[in-house]
């Protein structure tokens, strides 16, 4: 078919080939910029999507952290209380501990006092041929240890760690026998 040239054949006939190249550069320009547009929007999103995650994560390691602290102040409250309560009661049992002894003590003490104001039947000075036996054979009657011994008790002060040393002049105290050598 021949080509039309006239006017109806330029407005709606072939174009030519540059205007052609044109139209087809102006629309791949224009498909790209689309492209480029959306590819930008998608990396907009995922930028975004991945800062909300790390925003989430940073928040999740926060509140981790301060959960943990909250732990080992907790723990630590309680160690306090273990210790002030393990210490009140090492004072408590110091303070028993303390009365016991004063309790002893006193009556220790007592019990001393009572075997001094035990009721003593003499006094005998020592002389040089004295003995705790022969002392005991004089007040008592018998020489055996259990009556020497009761004379050594009651003047161990006097006498020392060896009943066996008596030295003259030493005035002992004789006790009354207890009922059971009676």
């Amino acid at each position: 078919m021949a080509e039309e040239k006239g006017l109806f054949g330029k407005l709606f006939g072939k174009k030519e080939p540059e205007e052609e190249l044109e139209e087809t550069a102006r629309k791949a320009a224009e498909t790209a910029k689309h492209e480029a547009e959306v590819a930008a929007e998608k990396v907009k999103h995922e930028v975004e999507d991945v800062a909300e995650n790390a925003k989430r994560a940073a928040e999740d390691a926060r509140d981790k952290v301060e959960a943990e602290a909250h732990h080992i102040a907790d723990e630590a409250q309680a160690k306090v209380k273990e210790v002030t309560e393990a210490n009140a009661r090492r004072v408590a049992e110091a303070d028993r501990y303390k009365v016991e002894a004063e309790a002893r003590q006193a009556e220790y003490e007592a019990r001393r006092a009572a075997e001094k104001a035990t009721a003593f039947i003499g006094e005998h000075t020592v002389t040089a041929d004295d003995t705790l036996s022969h002392i005991a054979l004089k007040y008592y009657g018998h020489a055996t240890p259990p009556y020497y011994k009761l004379i050594y008790e009651a003047n161990k002060d006097i006498i020392g760690d060896n009943m066996n040393i008596i030295v003259p002049g030493q005035v002992l105290r004789i006790p009354a026998l207890p009922d059971e050598l009676k």
